[in-house]
């Protein structure tokens, strides 16, 4: 067992460590080289399983996301669409956020990014920071994201109240090189 930011979802499983030779495969199925701390967050903690969000989500032959895939596949089917628009190879996926929202990685750099329907966000954190905070207990959503209030009436109880909503990543639109 091990400590993810989401706990509706129940405990998450750590994998075991990720090997050299999944690391290596991994880098040349992705074309690009982990950046050192995702590699021994991978081979020396755990392939997945732990972290921010749902926790982090490991290469082939260690933890997956919700749909069963590692960060190859996922980078593979979230990029598909934009195949020659200038998303840099070396952003690979992190965690799911939900809602259609990941973090990830620029590999090169070790800049977290926020991916949703409006494309990548720069955080301005460094993977470092951001895995330190988690670590920390600090609360990375109220850090990554802006939040919006609804007032309304509960269905069930006829009651006034009030839900705060995610809304939009916090960062400045990415602009890293493109590959």
């Amino acid at each position: 067992m091990t400590r993810t930011d989401s706990p509706d979802r129940g405990v998450s499983e750590l994998a075991p460590p990720a090997t050299p030779q999944q690391v290596d495969q991994a880098e040349r199925t992705l074309k690009c080289k982990l950046h050192p701390l995702h590699r021994r967050l991978l081979q020396e903690i755990g392939n997945g399983g732990f972290g921010p969000a749902d926790g982090l989500i490991g290469l082939p032959g260690g933890k997956v996301d919700d749909d069963g895939r590692s960060v190859v596949e996922l980078r593979e089917q979230l990029f598909a669409d934009h195949a020659g628009a200038g998303v840099p190879v070396q952003i690979v996926p992190l965690c799911d956020w939900g809602g259609g929202v990941w973090s990830c990685v620029d590999e090169d750099t070790g800049q977290v990014l926020m991916l949703d329907e409006a494309g990548l966000t720069d955080t301005g954190m460094s993977l470092h920071d951001w895995m330190s905070d988690w670590a920390n207990g600090i609360s990375l959503a109220e850090k990554l994201f802006t939040f919006e209030e609804h007032s309304g009436i509960n269905p069930f109880t006829k009651r006034p109240m009030t839900a705060r909503l995610r809304s939009r990543p916090i960062g400045t639109p990415y602009r890293g090189r493109a590959s």
